[in-house]
């Protein structure tokens, strides 16, 4: 996602600084995290995350990324319904912690940092949103979505209420609401 600039990166220093950075963020979230504070726990220099990273968002986004991939991957079972159930629920789950308060902050961040919102778009979004495609690609395969399915207002029909409480209703983001919302919109692309 993010170009090197400068020499090589070393990826033992590379994982310090993201783990630094992620656990920065979950303790004092993306207003507060600062570069001299991530250099500090990461045990590297300054100029080392400068030459690596063009901004603290670019770098907050990496960090995001590098730790959260793994927890809200797509499952592959025998039912793409379940399967975006089932990754729905893990989104929500780390919404509702720590996560979910620094990225509302780096969302907000990134409407004035074109290098963090690009970063955040294609390093997260676009990756999330052709994972979930896909998924539902092979429930229409598999008979449990409708043929003339749009996969990308599906998505939008499925994802936005957890963003939208997240951002803006302060409304809980529990299991509750995932199922009962998610029931409700799967619903439709039944066959």
């Amino acid at each position: 996602m993010t170009v090197a600039r400068g020499r090589k990166r070393d990826e033992t220093s590379r994982q310090a600084i993201l783990s630094a950075t992620f656990a920065l963020l979950e303790e004092q979230g993306f207003d507060r995290l600062s570069i001299e504070g991530v250099a500090a726990r990461a045990g590297t220099a300054k100029t080392t995350i400068y030459r690596w990273w063009p901004s603290k968002g670019v770098l907050a986004v990496e960090a995001f990324l590098a730790t959260t991939e793994p927890l809200i991957a797509f499952p592959d079972s025998e039912s793409p319904r379940e399967d975006i159930m089932r990754q729905m629920r893990s989104l929500a789950a780390l919404y509702r912690g720590p996560t979910g308060r620094f990225v509302r902050e780096m969302i907000g961040a990134a409407q004035h940092d074109a290098a963090m919102s690009t970063a955040f778009v294609s390093g997260f979004l676009e990756p999330r949103r052709a994972q979930a495609k896909a998924v539902f690609h092979r429930g229409v395969a598999a008979g449990e979505f409708r043929a003339d399915l749009d996969a990308d207002i599906a998505i939008d029909a499925l994802y936005a209420p957890i963003y939208y409480r997240l951002l803006a209703s302060g409304g809980a983001i529990d299991d509750a609401f995932v199922i009962g919302h998610a029931e409700l919109v799967l619903r439709g692309l039944q066959p």
